[in-house]
């Protein structure tokens, strides 16, 4: 086994101090490729009975996961290795002894690129480790949890396709339509053997169950719209939304709490963001309001471990906020008032819920894993996020709001260069304008490794939640949804907005992005008539409209995905055309970096080749880069620092150095 190494909080010197002003000047800049490191510690859980951990941590870009005990405040861990090519999501006990951890590796079908998702369980006493289910063909998700089923130690309730198959004539067997879509099995932690809980339904590829594990609701698309199904509370058969006054296909569901006869939803409520309400399955009605903020679409909830019991609603404003439903003192919230201005993110917590996990970060402070106990006088790092990045080398970031050219506020963060110490010395900086992707995600203010990046190149970044952003409400996210235009427009408006308050040297400004955000810094330069940008950075960007749209088919519900992702806006082949990238190439008139990976699910290579062809045909300044059996977040730590070098010598090469790095 492989001993990995735990950080210490002193040696870390991680700044805790508590505010959000300006922080002291940086040193030299952290390399390029400092910012590629994959996290250090991805994720940790605790066992139920609070005595071991067990955490994913990275060492030399391969993926460990490792245990030990927290009592024993040993300061090394013996890790498993998880392999090459994979991504993991999470680590999580499901007994005292064994723990689970759920990963996905990209994996070819016929030709077409999947994310395939796996978990690998291991008994931490016995020391054998296996992957759950293997199943004998090929199927895409092996690792959906629908119930941990926390009062069962040795199952959990999975959900999976299996081929059912009918004999046809002598020892032939045909495939039945039912094997396209999963069901509900009791699995067997140790094992994998599951027995069936719940028949699939055609079309249904998401269960939702109570605390105790029986389905309510199941989540699909039929025919390029939702569907929902719901299990009747009295004579249990299933039924659609449509018997459900007030209860239709889009309505999210946030949990089903204890008895199951009880939704927590999300609700418009005749208003223009999204709030918390109680939906009786049994009364066919909406009976409570339990959280609504004018401002802000609610965006999750926190219920008590029971199941019973709603402590409080989440939301996005600057930051995650948790209101409060009730009078709570829970450890998250004593460290999220004892470190005003962070972050600070649940991880995990023991069943009792005396010790916690939580990620901690501020804007400017990459941050890390802690652990507290009720009684502690300080929470105990675990493990920093990056080994090379620290808070002295970040820069601050600020929120501003512009003006949109029909009057719409745009809310918006600007992430200074470490060096300028003050807002008064933002004038004249070289600038990166970084929409983000998604497109239908939204930026918040929180760290981000991309900005600061681009930051402490000694650049001033912009992040604008254009139109089309979530969180802010229905109209606003609606207007950017159905009008890709106006979401470009945004952006634009935001760039204008730098040179206007004297910012951004004219001269020395870029559009960069990564997914959505590559797409919109590519036609951000196709549409430039005026000089706004002088170089483009694009990174896994969707550069054809029509070839994604097509892409999209080839996967379970693409169709119901490609007519919400594109909207209404972009029906007319005409629009497409004029919107896509690899139709305007030759509009592009500076220099262009393109990367992407060969096995990206969410945006296909073929939209870099094609992209790649057009700009060379343009007679473009090009410079590409393209990564071997990678994925659309570079989940291979070599290729995020080729990655992060290349952009950085891109820009020299373009701009120069800028005076505002740090040295």
């Amino acid at each position: 086994m492989k001993k990995l190494a735990l950080g210490l909080v002193l040696a870390l010197g991680i700044n805790l101090g508590g505010g959000v002003s300006i922080h002291s000047a940086a040193k030299a800049a952290p390399p390029a490729k400092a910012f590629g490191e994959l996290p250090l510690a991805f994720d940790a859980d605790l066992s139920p009975d609070g005595k071991n951990l067990a955490i994913i941590v990275n060492s030399n870009g391969q993926y460990y996961v490792a245990t030990r005990s927290t009592s024993s405040g040993a300061a090394e861990l013996k890790g498993t290795g998880l392999g090459n090519n994979i991504r993991p999501q999470y680590v999580k006990w499901v007994n005292n002894d064994r723990y689970f951890v759920s990963f996905t590796k990209m994996e070819e079908a016929d030709g077409v690129p999947y994310s395939v998702g796996y978990i690998y369980t291991r008994d931490v006493k016995k020391k054998d480790g296996r992957i759950l289910l293997k199943p004998s063909f090929f199927r895409q998700w092996n690792n959906t949890i629908v119930n941990w089923l926390d009062n069962d130690p040795d199952h959990v309730l999975m959900s999976y396709r299996e081929l059912d198959r009918v004999r046809a004539g002598g020892s032939n067997l045909k495939r039945t339509s039912r094997g396209e879509w999963p069901g509900v099995y009791k699995v067997n932690v140790k094992t994998g053997k599951g027995k069936l809980v719940e028949r699939s339904q055609e079309y249904i590829t998401r269960w939702l169950t109570d605390p105790s594990g029986n389905p309510v609701i199941g989540i699909g698309n039929f025919d390029g719209a939702r569907k929902m199904a719901v299990k009747d509370a009295l004579s249990g058969n299933w039924t659609t939304h449509r018997s459900y006054p007030g209860l239709d296909a889009e309505t999210p569901i946030f949990s089903i709490l204890k008895g199951g006869t009880r939704a927590v939803i999300g609700d418009y409520n005749g208003r223009d963001t999204l709030g918390l309400y109680i939906y009786d399955l049994e009364h066919k009605r909406r009976t409570k309001s339990l959280f609504h903020n004018e401002a802000y679409d609610v965006s999750g909830v926190v219920i008590s471990r029971d199941g019973e019991t709603i402590i409080g609603a989440q939301y996005v404003a600057e930051q995650q906020e948790t209101a409060l439903i009730g009078k709570y003192a829970t450890l998250l919230e004593k460290m999220r008032a004892k470190y005003p201005g962070f972050s600070v993110d649940f991880v995990d917590q023991t069943d009792d819920g005396d010790t916690i996990l939580f990620m901690l970060s501020a804007p400017y402070e990459p941050g890390g894993l802690f652990m507290y106990s009720a009684g502690d006088a300080e929470p105990t790092m675990i493990e920093r996020r990056y080994s090379g990045l620290t808070s002295p080398d970040m820069g601050n970031v600020i929120s501003v709001k512009y003006m949109a050219r029909d009057g719409q506020k745009i809310p918006a963060f600007v992430t200074l260069p470490p060096t300028v110490t003050s807002q008064a010395a933002l004038k004249n900086l070289p600038f990166i304008v970084l929409p983000h992707g998604g497109p239908y995600g939204r930026d918040e203010k929180r760290f981000d490794y991309l900005a600061q990046f681009f930051a402490t190149r000694g650049y001033g970044v912009l992040q604008m939640n254009f139109r089309g952003s979530e969180g802010f409400g229905k109209s606003y996210e609606e207007a950017g949804r159905n009008n890709w235009v106006l979401m470009q427009e945004d952006v634009e408006d935001g760039t204008r907005y730098l040179f206007k308050k004297g910012y951004a040297d004219p001269s020395r400004t870029c559009i960069a992005g990564w997914s959505y955000g590559g797409y919109a810094a590519l036609m951000g330069a196709a549409k430039d008539t005026e000089g706004l940008y002088d170089c483009v950075i694009s990174m896994a960007g969707l550069t054809d409209i029509d070839a994604a749209k097509k892409d999209l088919k080839d996967y379970i519900g693409g169709r119901a995905v490609a007519r919400t992702f594109f909207g209404d806006g972009l029906k007319d082949s005409t629009v497409r055309k004029a919107n896509s990238p690899v139709d305007v190439a030759d509009k592009i008139k500076v220099p262009v970096f393109l990367a992407h990976g060969d096995l990206d699910q969410n945006v296909r290579y073929t939209q870099f080749t094609r992209m790649k062809k057009a700009l060379e045909k343009a007679g473009a300044d090009g410079t590409y880069l393209s990564f071997k059996n990678e994925d659309h977040f570079l989940s291979k730590q070599a290729n995020r620092e080729a990655f992060f070098e290349g952009v950085d010598k891109f820009l020299i090469k373009v701009n120069g150095p800028s005076e505002h790095i740090a040295k």
